[in-house]
């Protein structure tokens, strides 16, 4: 394979090879890279469902694919949780993620009542 496309004279008189055909091929490798690997900012989510039985209704909520790096709020706090997702779910007692209860892994369930209710979960 031929990288030298054509070869000219500057201004001085002296021959200067060009390099198109690398270049593109430099280009064309560097793009492919960038498709392979992505340049996606989104947030990751985590895989798998979260369940909660709601502690005021006892009613059954479920989050699919929760977003990672969250704080989301569990409306009626968590009665029975369930961590059916890929990603560790800390618990939390209050709506804003600063008061940590417990930390559930994937596939593991806990039972709350009373004052210790988890009312929002964080991933990750």
């Amino acid at each position: 394979m031929r990288f030298i496309v054509d070869i000219i004279r500057d201004e001085k008189g002296a021959y200067v090879y060009v390099w198109k055909r690398m270049a593109r091929l430099t280009l064309v490798a560097g793009s492919a890279i960038v498709l392979v690997t992505g340049v996606s900012t989104s947030a990751q989510a985590a895989m798998g469902d979260f369940f909660y039985n709601r502690a005021d209704t006892g009613f059954r909520e479920v989050m699919a694919n929760p977003p990672d790096d969250e704080c989301i709020v569990m409306p009626g706090g968590g009665g029975v949780v369930d961590n059916f997702t890929d990603t560790v779910a800390t618990l939390y007692r209050d709506e804003g993620c600063s008061i940590p209860q417990d930390t559930l892994q994937p596939g593991s369930s806990g039972a709350y009542g009373g004052a210790t209710v988890p009312h929002s979960v964080y991933f990750g």
